[in-house]
């Protein structure tokens, strides 16, 4: 990645050890790519870059209405747990009701790992570093990714399309073209600090979440006990053995 108009090169330095941009997403079962979000750089937490889009503060300002109707996400242990955004129980043990929450959790989730895979392969452009300008590199992962959703509207032969939702969809890319090379009022973000706002819109780095992610976390705790104890009532467990293991042996 080039370095030309960027403030702060280092903070792009990811945690696998090369330079990169945090791209979030939220895709379907269809591996359809519903949002995406690339504001952050690589050495940003995943947490702190759903934070940073315009999606995490709708929902924190929307999730008691979400919570009434039962809607939200599902996510990795890498997000903080929310009403809105379902994640794993933590240091879990096999055959615990937490590790049986965890395993189906895993499996209703799979389906965003596939659509990065699926892009990542189809894409030769991906199979290497991007050695372009940071806003040329931005716009060829959303390109891939508006390709993508293509390929998957034609082969499920629907007329869904990303432009029925092109606000929501192409609401975080505004931002970043709007912005120079990751600055804006509140300074550089992403890699130094965490610029966050209280309920008046004020700035505040660090220190404790707000009230209203409080409630949304407490709430996402009760939900998940709620899951947790519906999935052990109908008796649903973690598989014992992995299929593929004890049908060939020789590979042990």
């Amino acid at each position: 990645m080039k370095s030309d108009g960027v403030n702060n090169p280092q903070s792009f330095y990811s945690r696998k050890g090369y330079y990169a941009v945090n791209v979030q997403a939220i895709a379907d079962k269809k591996k359809r790519i519903l949002f995406r979000s690339i504001l952050s750089r690589g050495a940003e937490h995943d947490s702190t870059a759903f934070k940073n889009s315009s999606l995490y503060k709708w929902l924190i300002s929307n999730w008691e209405e979400l919570s009434q109707k039962g809607y939200f996400f599902i996510g990795d242990t890498a997000y903080s747990l929310k009403s809105f955004l379902m994640t794993p129980y933590d240091g879990t043990m096999h055959g615990t009701a937490e590790d049986n929450f965890n395993y189906f959790h895993s499996s209703s989730r799979i389906s965003i790992e596939c659509a990065f895979g699926e892009i990542n392969l189809r894409w030769g452009i991906l199979w290497c570093a991007l050695k372009f300008s940071l806003k040329m590199n931005c716009m060829i992962i959303d390109a891939c990714m508006r390709l993508h959703n293509f390929i998957v509207d034609s082969r499920n032969d629907e007329s869904f399309g990303t432009s029925l939702d092109r606000e929501v969809f192409d609401d975080d890319c505004r931002r970043f073209f709007a912005i120079n090379a990751f600055v804006d009022d509140d300074g550089v973000r992403g890699g130094e600090d965490d610029v966050r706002r209280d309920e008046e819109g004020n700035t505040v780095r660090g220190g404790r979440s707000s009230r209203v992610e409080a409630q949304s976390t407490m709430l996402g705790k009760r939900w998940r006990d709620m899951h947790r104890d519906e999935i052990t009532r109908q008796r649903l467990v973690r598989p014992r053995s992995n299929w593929y293991r004890v049908n060939n042996r020789t590979f042990e």
